[in-house]
């Protein structure tokens, strides 16, 4: 019914905030394959937000990572799955399950999101982030564009790239 109130006004660009959430995964794929159906037949753009990193990867071509309201990384899809690069994007990507790994626990990502009301100075991902420096819990790092086209949000990713 959603989707159906959002294409009368015929958009030029549906965004679609979590259209698969609580759907058993036959019903999700039918939701997925109508968006895309409708995405071609109207000539329309899709801003898909989700949790769902298998439904990225199986619909999107562009992948924006965010964290507490930041963009932490912008790749294609392609890169962002074969070679993360923030340390909150890895984080996502190495907590999917794996089937027939053996895994007794699954990974996860220590610690809790900040309370948005009093966010942290510096990086907002600091405090969970295994790899995080010294300037990372004093200065916000810059969302900047790398050598290879991509953006990161990451003072020891920058720093590797010899951008300030």
């Amino acid at each position: 019914v959603m989707i159906a109130m959002a294409m009368s006004c015929n958009p030029q660009l549906l965004i679609a905030d979590e259209p698969t959430t609580a759907l058993d995964v036959t019903i999700q794929a039918q939701i997925m394959e109508l968006l895309l159906e409708l995405k071609e037949k109207h000539q329309m753009g899709i801003l898909l937000i989700t949790h769902d990193l298998g439904v990225i990867a199986e619909t999107c071509d562009n992948v924006i990572v965010m964290y507490a309201g930041r963009i932490m990384e912008k790749a294609s899809v392609q890169e962002l799955f074969d070679s993360p690069m923030h340390p909150y994007t890895k984080g996502l990507i190495a907590s999917v399950p794996k089937l027939g790994s053996g895994a007794t626990v699954l990974p996860y990502i220590e610690g809790k999101v900040p309370d948005l009301a009093s966010m942290p100075k510096g990086c907002k991902f600091a405090p969970r982030c295994k790899v995080a420096i010294e300037k990372c819990s004093v200065a916000e790092p810059k969302l900047k564009e790398l050598s290879n086209g991509r953006k990161c949000r990451c003072h020891l990713i920058l720093e590797e790239e010899g951008i300030s």
